[in-house]
């Protein structure tokens, strides 16, 4: 239930994030507002399936160069997330997240994660425990 919860809290930052000129688009779903609705619940699916599988991994073997920059790669690590769930979403026909260059897309994936922790905290059932 929690992956449900936090899916739909990823999914509305994905959202709030294609209202600003950050170069963060979302292609399908133009049948219907059900069916934009559900795009973006598959892109924020995969957007938190990725933060919970890879990211850990990708955190472990980036430690050393985030002890050396005092943290501030975890933005990178971030847009990489980014970029990763927009390379696994060209595989569904149906549904897209497009980035564009890194300076703005670095800004957006800085945008979800406050975003997505402000309304984790917000949301009963999101939390880690």
């Amino acid at each position: 239930m929690r992956f449900v919860i936090v899916s739909a809290i990823t999914a509305v930052a994905v959202w709030l994030v294609t209202l600003l000129p950050l170069d963060v688009v979302v292609d399908g779903g133009e049948t219907g507002t059900w069916a934009r609705l559900g795009v973006y619940l598959l892109i924020g699916a995969v957007i938190a399936l990725a933060n919970m599988i890879v990211k850990p991994i990708v955190d472990v073997l980036t430690l050393p160069v985030k002890i050396l920059t005092l943290g501030l790669f975890s933005l990178v690590v971030s847009w990489f997330m980014l970029w990763f769930a927009a390379w696994l979403t060209t595989l569904v026909p149906w549904a897209e997240l497009s980035i564009g260059g890194f300076w703005p897309t670095l800004g957006a994936a800085l945008l979800i994660s406050i975003i997505t922790a402000v309304l984790s905290a917000v949301v009963p059932g999101a939390r880690k425990r």
